[in-house]
């Protein structure tokens, strides 16, 4: 795929598009919290937006992972959606598929953190 056929998410085209990038980042977000890795994401985003839905997840954390998705999806989309649309450099597909997986774009971001010494 070329450069200039990925977009964030605000700029994909259809609803199925939209609908595939907000459950691939809601699985990865849910797999963040539950390794309480978040620091990145909370320096990117709204504070407020992500303890909307970390709330939610603390409370039904005793839930295998893809019933915490869908729940925390039905709960939190809105809050999912918004960090989405302030996180443009995520960049995805026409079908919704990340430009880069998040897991490989996160590893990068902890990269290039400076070290203590």
């Amino acid at each position: 795929m070329s450069l200039a056929e990925e977009v964030s998410y605000s700029k994909l085209n259809s609803n199925a598009a939209k609908k595939n990038a907000l459950q691939a980042f809601i699985s990865f977000y849910v797999d963040q919290y539950r390794r309480n890795n978040l620091e990145i994401l909370g320096a990117k985003v709204s504070n407020k937006v992500m303890s909307t839905i970390n709330a939610i997840l603390h409370d039904n954390l005793y839930m295998a992972h893809d019933e915490l998705v869908a729940t925390s999806e039905r709960l939190s989309k809105p809050a999912y959606e918004e960090i989405l649309n302030e996180l443009t450099d995520l960049k995805f597909d026409a079908s919704g598929e990340p430009a880069t997986p998040f897991h490989q774009l996160w590893q990068q971001e902890e990269e290039s953190l400076p070290t203590e010494d």
